[in-house]
């Protein structure tokens, strides 16, 4: 089990016996409801995780290390936040993607760039932004976030390797 489990268990049990304390049937409520969230989300969750999988056995390990990974330096950064930046897909399909990435070769410095490039440039949201906030509003927040991105794939370089 890793740290994220057990921290994610007792912030569970901690809510589980706040609520009992509450009003015992609380607890069973609250337990059902997210038993209802995931039946509602499982169907996305197995797609996203096979989708995560098919980037583990279809992208050959070598170009992954090649150009995401520790020896991919500046490249892997700049691959790393425009692949992030450019999949319209949410947490449920980025975040395992990204896993399967580690697990392939790719090196935290990329990492960070692909995620923050997918959390600051959005562009599954950009047809929506421009309709409601303008096109010029999209040019120029694109614009700002351009840098951040790359700058912080770069940083994670410099201050804790590849």
């Amino acid at each position: 089990m890793t740290a994220g489990i057990w921290v994610i268990g007792a912030a569970a049990v901690a809510l589980t016996l706040t609520a009992w304390r509450r009003h015992r049937g609380l607890a069973g409520e609250g337990w059902l409801a997210g038993l209802a969230s995931l039946r509602q989300q499982l169907p996305l969750l197995l797609l996203a995780f096979a989708m995560a999988g098919y980037v583990e056995v279809l992208v050959p390990r070598a170009f992954i290390e090649r150009w995401l990974g520790a020896g991919a330096g500046l490249r892997g950064v700049l691959l790393g936040s425009v692949a992030g930046g450019t999949l319209p897909f949410g947490p449920y399909v980025i975040l395992p993607m990204a896993a399967a990435l580690r697990e392939a070769g790719a090196s935290s410095a990329t990492l960070v760039a692909f995620t923050s490039g997918w959390m600051m440039w959005t562009t599954g949201k950009l047809a929506f932004e421009f309709a409601t906030l303008g096109p010029g509003f999209s040019a120029r927040r694109l614009a700002l976030y351009a840098v951040f991105p790359p700058l912080a794939g770069l940083l994670t370089l410099l201050l804790f390797g590849s």
